[in-house]
């Protein structure tokens, strides 16, 4: 790697003082203009901000989740473009293989984990995706960077994403039109092809997204056309085509309905959940490759699948809202992954569709039939209008569908306040400390946008909160809720507390109703790692036993 200058140096110590900080992408990109001012104006250049923070990135073999937040952060501000986070990953000398993920174990099943290359790769490609890119000059100029990378990783299926979103985006469809930059094009087409030949034996279907854009823009690849200028025909046989066939299985793994289901149902029955975004998207490619249509409405169809089985097993409420919050909240967001890969004629909405059309109808019955109130189903009757409601405000369907979907005239609406975006829940609640007990008030909603509150406060600190009552209920709980406190740091109050759910946990005589109306639910929140840490040492030192332990514990879960 080329010796570092003095200003890559400054801003790589600074990146490392935030990583190490955990400080959030918001604090993050307010402290810049700080740098800034120490620096001459050259120092500051979006080429040397990327490659400064790739290099601090690429010290670590595992993917800081920060790292991810901290470039989005810069793109979302215009420190640094598309272009600038594409020419800096270009200059550092990874190894051929890197651009692929890495296979890990995940419970004794082998899954992939991305690289720092392939996370770089997927964040481009989702903020192409929602429109970075605006400007002709931009978009000629990233695909001009493209063409190296697609001449070296013909086999990559990050790559082979990035540039199926790229010459789909809006400003593609419109700047590659007719004869302009026909040089690039025919360049373009030159690479396409290998690319496409190569991932036609691991994704069909992005290979033939790939071709459909190729043809689309006149880019095709004019050498190809003459069998002597091109090494993969013989005699008039296409020998990529050939190699294709010879991958081809007579059998494959058969998907079932149960098999996805017990997938995850396993990650929901987690607590914490722990439904680990990459994790799952890695054991989902590896089990339907390129189907992605198939994928979509299978994980969408378990989801209801779930929520109903919990249902029919009359599970607790909490069991029941957790559940149908995962279907609302969670799952919209996480199948927009996928919506930028499912192409012409198919579409996100036919997936919702079809799904729908499979679901439970004694669960979730039509809207007509919600006013039985002799069904038992009333808990999660309204999970289908939520849920597709979910889907339009993360612009997976347009609202005009919902009425289609439901085959009813809905009886909710978007809600008002629209989409929330973490950063800027995080700046509100930073000017506004009292934001945070009405957004904490908004989590069990069931609209869509309970993720990003959640997000939003697990990126707060105590010290972001300048405004905030330091005896309040949400200052204590930032600045203590996950310590466990002395016998001699509690009060009488919470001592007594303290001990009515130890004998209430682990006695016979259970919970009983004056602890309850006594202990505050703020108060026992306060308690709950004490609670636990005192249960712990009591079980190490003999005073309890593993199963009674177990068995309190599992009241509370």
């Amino acid at each position: 790697m080329n010796e570092r200058s003095p200003e890559e140096l400054t801003w790589q110590n600074f990146f490392k003082k935030c990583l190490l900080g955990r400080i959030s992408s918001s604090q993050f990109i307010n402290m810049i203009p700080q740098m800034d001012a120490k620096a001459a104006p050259s120092a500051s250049a979006p080429g040397i901000l990327a490659r400064a923070l790739i290099d601090v990135a690429s010290n670590s073999q595992d993917v800081d989740p920060r790292i991810s937040s901290y470039f989005e952060a810069l793109l979302d501000t215009k420190r640094i473009t598309v272009v600038d986070l594409l020419v800096a990953t270009a200059r550092f000398p990874w190894p051929s293989h890197i651009i692929h993920p890495i296979p890990s174990s995940l419970d004794g099943s082998t899954v992939e984990r991305p690289t720092l290359y392939a996370t770089i790769l997927q964040l481009i490609n989702k903020k192409i995706a929602n429109g970075i890119i605006d400007q002709e000059a931009m978009l000629f100029t990233f695909l001009g960077e493209l063409l190296p990378w697609m001449a070296q990783h013909t086999s990559s299926a990050v790559l082979g994403l990035l540039v199926s979103t790229t010459l789909g985006c809006t400003m593609a469809q419109e700047a590659l039109i007719g004869g302009k930059a026909k040089k690039l094009k025919i360049s373009l087409g030159r690479r396409l092809t290998p690319l496409i030949n190569d991932l036609s034996a691991t994704n069909i279907q992005l290979a033939s997204a790939l071709s459909y854009y190729q043809k689309q823009h006149d880019m095709l690849d004019e050498s190809s056309a003459n069998p002597g200028n091109s090494i993969d025909m013989l005699g008039g046989v296409d020998l990529g085509a050939l190699s294709f066939e010879d991958t081809v299985m007579d059998t494959g793994p058969v998907i079932t309905r149960a098999g996805l289901y017990i997938f995850l149902n396993a990650l929901l029955c987690e607590r914490p959940l722990q439904f680990n975004d990459i994790s799952v998207m890695s054991f989902l490619n590896a089990r339907y490759k390129s189907d992605v249509p198939a994928l979509v409405t299978d994980l969408i169809l378990a989801a209801f699948d779930i929520l109903a089985n919990a249902m029919y097993r009359a599970e607790p409420q909490r069991i029941i809202t957790i559940l149908r919050s995962f279907l609302v909240n969670k799952l919209p967001v996480f199948l927009g992954n996928y919506a930028a890969v499912i192409f012409p004629p198919l579409s996100i909405e036919t997936c919702i569709s079809q799904a729908l059309l499979r679901i439970d109808p004694n669960a979730f019955p039509s809207l007509s039939q919600m006013f039985d109130f002799s069904s038992r189903n009333s808990v999660v009757s309204e999970a289908r209008q939520e849920f597709l409601f979910s889907c339009a405000l993360h612009q997976l369907i347009p609202e005009g569908s919902i009425e289609l979907l439901l085959g009813d005239v809905p009886m909710q609406s978007l809600p008002a306040s629209g989409r929330y975006i973490k950063s800027e829940l995080v700046s509100q609640c930073t000017t506004n400390p009292a934001k945070i007990e009405e957004l904490i008030g908004e989590l069990e909603n069931m609209e869509g946008n309970a993720g990003e509150i959640a997000g939003a406060l697990f990126d707060l600190r105590l010290s972001d909160l300048a405004g905030l009552d330091r005896g309040s209920f949400t200052a204590q709980y930032y600045r203590s809720a996950s310590e466990s406190r002395m016998m001699d740091q509690l009060s009488n109050h919470d001592n007594d507390l303290l001990g009515g759910w130890i004998r209430g946990l682990f006695e016979a005589e259970g919970i009983n109703d004056d602890l309850m109306s006594t202990c505050k639910p703020a108060e026992f929140h306060l308690l709950i790692a004490t609670l636990f840490d005192q249960s712990i040492k009591a079980c190490q030192v003999g005073t309890l036993s593993i199963e009674t332990l177990k068995g309190g514990f599992e009241c509370m879960s």
